[in-house]
């Protein structure tokens, strides 16, 4: 049933709840959304409705005013976010002297919009998927102090992002009439309602919706396709019951999105390439495996791709675990994740029962990627989403692959290796891989240095974001020295030349900014990297950092690369 109406109608009955089901995913509005809700609030013109879009709502009993959200969920929370920020900055300003009066000069109550959007004689008026409803009964009915979000969920962090922006906004009114205004254009606003009772078409009128905020994932439209193909192919009056191992499978894979940066859709794509029977896209691979099963089995064949699927996402998670640890998968989603994603699924998938092999295997495909990112030939082509495509789980077949590949890269007349060497041996190293080469070099240092811990790919990566290491090089000699000009061939060929160059760290190294590196000798004796206090010491020695410094620094690192990078025998 469609029913046009004002969003405070939603919960106009005293007993009306709403709900996030599991399946769906969890809170993903950012600053696109909420900047464009507060133009949209303070450009609105007066006397003008205020439209907030599609509501589809699932009623499972017609006895009970308790809905679950099925599209229009990022909307309604964050309506009820929008409340309880604006009655909190409300109760603030009455606490500080201001009668609270509407345009017509009556008084304004917040309390009333705390029943009928937040919570009403003890009942929740709004749920969000379970994950993340403990928080934000803390942060928007509670309103505790300080509410810190689970920092491995996304959606959390978005839902405390979303209470900064409105705290923010409302403080910087200072004209609460306009605050006022706003809250009715929101409590009036024209929705549009679908309310439905069966699971079944309210799965069919998703499918052809779009979400007026945050614009579908193509996840999500791939999850109400299949859930819609599961009615449609239906041959044994079970199609409700096969709706809700999908909605298990997608409730499962919308956790562990939160877990991962990548993006549901870029997994999704990776997932696509590596177990997809054709190039085409995810839909064109699901229609097509769709159309190859039979009339009986088309259930069971979206059930089993659903959980496929899942546990594309479940690796991702597990490998970004591992690649924040020590393993060669740190360089792989360093230097090239978008060849290497969908061939290190197939390996997990096949071998993740054994990750010493695996280890093996991605040791290869590093040194594959390293020497694409560190050569100087016009290198853009590669196989590994070939090799992901077609792999069955021949681990000698494929190692023999990938060692040809790293010794003579993926075309007969690539010069690979050699052009890898010239790279190396070349004058300009300023570049974002260097920085990779340099954490290996450090760690090569720590491997060989009694009680030295190597440093690990969370630091390198800065999974934690606490920023041990900067995301950038340092000039050794600076770039722009204070009283010193370079020649034009040192400029040309020892600046940013490999031995000259360093990674940059937060704390003193990170301090020293144009001084010549003589003048800052226990920056570098001082501190807790090896490399650092490998420069302190030619520095204490000579007192200085010249040409010859440079390049006895640049040719002990490129001995190290064709050493670390070389392909290791069979």
């Amino acid at each position: 049933m469609l029913n046009l109406t004002k969003f405070e109608d939603l919960f106009a009955s005293d007993d009306a709840t709403y709900e996030m089901p599991q399946y769906q995913r969890a809170y993903a509005w950012g600053d696109k959304q909420l900047d464009q809700l507060l133009i949209d609030l303070r450009e609105q013109p007066l006397k003008k409705d205020y439209y907030l879009g599609h509501f589809l709502l699932e009623r499972p009993d017609l006895n009970k005013r308790h809905y679950y959200v099925i599209d229009g969920q990022q909307r309604i929370t964050t309506v009820a976010v929008f409340f309880s920020c604006l009655i909190e900055e409300l109760q603030l300003r009455e606490r500080n002297g201001e009668v609270l009066v509407d345009s017509d000069g009556s008084p304004v109550q917040p309390w009333r919009w705390e029943e009928r959007y937040l919570v009403r004689l003890g009942m929740r008026r709004l749920r969000t998927v379970v994950a993340d409803d403990e928080f934000f009964n803390r942060a928007f009915i509670q309103r505790l102090p300080n509410p810190q979000p689970d920092p491995a969920r996304q959606s959390q962090k978005r839902l405390f992002h979303a209470q900064q922006v409105f705290k923010q906004a409302f403080a910087a009114e200072t004209d609460t009439a306009t605050l006022l205004r706003w809250a009715k254009l929101l409590a009036t606003a024209s929705v549009s309602a679908f309310e439905e009772s069966d699971k079944v078409r309210a799965t069919q009128i998703f499918a052809f919706q779009n979400d007026r905020g945050a614009k579908l994932t193509t996840l999500e439209k791939l999850k109400a396709y299949l859930m819609h193909r599961a009615y449609l192919d239906d041959s044994t009056n079970q199609a409700t019951y096969t709706i809700a191992h999908v909605e298990r499978f997608f409730s499962d894979i919308y956790a562990l999105t939160e877990e991962i940066d990548l993006g549901e859709d870029t997994v999704l794509r990776y997932h696509n390439v590596a177990f997809g029977p054709t190039w085409e896209d995810a839909f064109e691979n699901v229609k097509t495996g769709l159309r190859a099963a039979a009339e009986d089995a088309k259930a069971a064949w979206i059930t089993s791709y659903c959980d496929s699927l899942r546990q594309s996402f479940k690796t991702v998670v597990e490998v970004t675990r591992r690649a924040a640890g020590h393993s060669h998968i740190t360089g792989l989603l360093f230097l090239r994740s978008e060849d290497n994603w969908p061939l290190i699924l197939k390996i997990q998938r096949h071998h993740g029962h054994d990750q010493a092999l695996c280890e093996s295997l991605y040791r290869l495909m590093e040194i594959v990627s390293f020497k694409m990112e560190f050569s100087t030939g016009d290198y853009r082509s590669h196989d590994f989403h070939s090799l992901a495509k077609h792999y069955t789980g021949d681990a000698v077949a494929l190692r023999d692959t990938l060692r040809e590949q790293a010794q003579n890269g993926f075309r007969w007349w690539w010069t690979f290796t050699q052009n890898f060497h010239d790279r190396l041996d070349g004058d300009h190293h300023y570049d974002r891989v260097t920085r990779y080469l340099l954490w290996q070099y450090e760690n090569e240092l720590r491997r060989k240095s009694p009680n030295s811990v190597p440093v690990s790919g969370a630091d390198f990566l800065n999974v934690w974001q606490v920023k041990r290491w900067e995301g950038t090089l340092d000039h050794i000699t600076p770039q722009n020295p204070d009283a010193v000009e370079y020649t034009k061939e040192f400029a040309k060929t020892r600046l940013h030349n490999l031995g000259n160059l360093a990674l940059l760290m937060l704390g003193p190294n990170a301090s020293k900014g144009n001084t010549m590196p003589q003048d800052c000798i226990p920056l570098f004796i001082e501190s807790t990297y090896l490399a650092d206090r490998e420069i302190g010491k030619v520095l204490q020695k000579d007192n200085q950092w010249e040409e010859p410094h440079i390049l006895a620094r640049k040719q002990r690192i490129v001995d190290f690369a064709k050493a670390y990078w070389a392909v290791p025998a069979g």
